[in-house]
């Protein structure tokens, strides 16, 4: 059963929960929220070296953060689901790392930063989040660092086992689910070719381990994804 969160709960106990109920749970934390219009198809929402004016959590639809290097490759670095937050990496160099395009029709709140200094004990708040944002890096980092050791098919299952999660903890079924991004996507994000993307979704179907129809994912073995995410050394 889960425990109710105090009303003079901190902000990074808020978010590192993921759920954004928690932002609604005091007087300040309502006023400094505020809903924005929906973000269409493609839309973006934030631009790459943008100057950082706050915080969006996600309340529904899915967005993907990308980030262009001097060579104009654009490398796909986060999906970001419900309950997610976007922005905690632009706090440190009060600047948006990458552009982050919306998938599909998205629900989003927005906390301006400068919001944030008004919260009671907010130079607290503020070290407490700089810690969430340092941990939220180094995990991405040591991603990062894994996915590109590590097999294509690994990354792939591992892939599928996040989103799984990820819809789980959201109260959806962890086995079928609807992902808006492309097949492109899902490569560039992943470190790999197209054609390997395509080519071990086909593979998996046809060892029954998901099915793939367009945007639709079944899970029909579950164990044996992950066995492939985690294979035996």
């Amino acid at each position: 059963m889960k425990m109710a969160q105090p009303r003079t709960a901190s902000l990074f106990n808020q978010l590192s929960t993921g759920k954004t109920a928690g932002f609604t749970e005091t007087d300040a934390l309502r006023d400094a929220c505020r809903s924005l219009p929906a973000l269409r198809r493609k839309q973006v929402l934030v631009k790459q070296d943008e100057n950082f004016h706050g915080l969006y959590i996600v309340r529904c639809g899915m967005l993907k953060q990308s980030h262009r290097d001097k060579s104009g490759d654009e490398q796909i670095t986060h999906f970001f689901l419900p309950d997610d937050v976007i922005g905690l990496d632009a706090i440190e160099d009060k600047r948006y790392l990458g552009k982050v395009t919306a998938l599909e029709t998205v629900g989003l709140i927005q906390i301006p930063f400068a919001r944030l200094e008004e919260f009671p004990g907010a130079q607290e708040n503020h070290l407490q989040l700089l810690c969430y944002l340092s941990r939220a890096m180094q995990r991405e980092r040591t991603r990062m660092r894994h996915m590109m050791s590590q097999a294509s098919d690994v990354r792939l299952a591992r892939f599928f086992l996040t989103m799984s999660n990820s819809f789980k903890a959201q109260g959806f079924s962890p086995y079928q689910f609807r992902l808006p991004m492309t097949r492109c996507d899902i490569a560039n994000y992943l470190c790999m070719a197209f054609e390997t993307t395509s080519r071990l979704i086909s593979r998996f179907q046809q060892s029954g381990v998901l099915t793939a129809h367009g945007h639709d994912y079944c899970i029909k073995d579950y164990d044996a994804l992950i066995n492939i995410a985690e294979p035996e050394k």
